[in-house]
């Protein structure tokens, strides 16, 4: 057994395939058919979006929930509806559909499901219009906000299929299933080492795009190397920090600004890391820099079961530690420098 395999077995572990998980489909698919069967609102078609669309679903923690997202196009132009509108027709719909009711965040309207007494599945739906209706092709406006922060409802420029179609069609189809390997290892990274409440959690998409941007496909000796392949992007991710000034604490602040990418069709001057304060984007700095420390003592360990130890603290327990009789032998020395192809 190698290390490698234990990356292939902790993978195996985590990921989240939708098309098994028949519940949360079963749920996307009860929410469209009631929304299309109601008739109060205008035609729409469905786009499957986030992870789910970009098979970088990642099991989540204990005690938190699965969730989906789920664009509705719908048919019209956006001179045709203010933004709460259509928000407004879908809670009303769906307000009695579970106990939890139907919630207008600023991004979507969220349902969310029970089971076995506590909240498990919840359902993002997301609305969209078009420049002009009549041209599928036109401009695509997100119906952005809530109505406690009037301030910022709007419709905000969005380009969602082209933002799936970047994050699928990063990498060259030989390297795509370590790409979307290092992704997940990443996501369940943050998962464990971050508080979710709040914005003290990096969004998932700027790591995406950052990975989608830098990924390098790694091998070592014939044979697939995740271990270099994560350390290059926790490298990477170390990087791009840079300095933007210091607190009443006198901490020096660190922050990424991650735009959209540039040839898609958003709002000027976004950041998947906007929400985050200075302060907890330098805790960000902290935590990557420590994986790239950790990630390091793993390549330089000789022994395998100790390696996957260090794993595991990196990882938590979904990365198991093998018998020290299925392991084959010791590494001589450090992990030898693997080779890399496929920079993008």
């Amino acid at each position: 057994m190698s290390v490698q395999s234990e990356f292939i077995n902790f993978y195996n572990r985590i990921k989240l395939d939708y098309n098994v998980n028949s519940e949360l489909a079963s749920k996307r698919d009860i929410l469209v058919d009631i929304l299309r069967d109601s008739k109060k609102l205008p035609g729409f078609e469905v786009l499957n979006q986030g992870s789910y669309s970009m098979y970088i679903g990642t099991e989540p923690l204990e005690g938190k929930e699965y969730d989906i997202d789920v664009g509705l196009r719908f048919n019209v132009a956006k001179s045709s509806y203010e933004p709460m509108e259509l928000k407004k027709i879908i809670q009303e719909i769906l307000d009695n559909h579970t106990d939890y009711g139907a919630v207008i965040k600023k991004p979507c309207v969220t349902v969310t499901y029970k089971k076995d007494g506590e909240a498990a599945y919840h359902v993002d739906l997301v609305c969209y219009v078009y420049e002009n209706k009549d041209d599928h092709d036109s401009q695509m406006y997100l119906a952005r906000g809530k109505e406690s922060v009037p301030d910022e409802i709007c419709w905000e420029k969005s380009d969602p299929k082209g933002l799936i179609d970047y994050i699928n069609n990063a990498v060259d189809e030989e390297e795509r299933q370590q790409y979307r390997r290092v992704i997940r290892y990443l996501k369940r990274w943050k998962n464990l080492k971050f508080d979710s409440n709040g914005h003290a959690e990096p969004a998932s998409i700027g790591i995406t795009l950052i990975v989608a941007d830098y990924f390098e496909a790694f091998s070592n000796d014939d044979e697939l190397d995740d271990l270099n392949a994560i350390l290059s992007i926790a490298n990477k991710i170390k990087s791009l920090f840079v300095y933007v000034g210091t607190n009443d604490k006198s901490r020096l602040l660190y922050r990424i600004k991650y735009p959209m990418p540039s040839e898609l069709n958003f709002e000027a001057d976004t950041d998947a890391f906007v929400k985050m304060s200075d302060s907890q984007m330098t805790d960000f700095k902290d935590k990557v820099e420590k994986l790239v420390d950790d990630l390091e003592a793993v390549k330089c360990e000789p022994d395998e079961v100790e390696q996957c130890k260090k794993l595991q603290k990196i990882f938590g327990a979904d990365f198991h530690v093998p018998e020290v009789k299925s392991v084959s032998k010791k590494q001589k020395n450090c992990i030898p420098s693997s080779s890399a192809s496929g920079v993008r």
